[in-house]
């Protein structure tokens, strides 16, 4: 279930332009089970939905949220 704590990092993905944000907005995520709620909902969206530097940065949410070393 989305939460407005979800939405929440969803709009800050949204306007994230370079990967160092999205590790920002990313790392700021402690519960494992929102991390685990957001990776869902991220691996439901398509490409099509999206500008090309929203898509990237959902892309990069969800490499990190999958076990991105620097989050570990």
């Amino acid at each position: 279930m989305i939460t407005e704590k979800h939405i929440s990092i969803i709009e800050a993905l949204k306007q994230a332009t370079d990967k160092q944000q999205v590790m920002q907005i990313i790392s700021g995520i402690t519960n494992d089970d929102m991390a685990a709620q957001l990776q869902t909902w991220l691996e439901q969206q398509s490409p099509l939905e999206w500008d090309s530097t929203q898509w990237s940065s959902f892309r990069y949410a969800l490499i990190c949220l999958r076990g991105c070393p620097e989050l570990q």
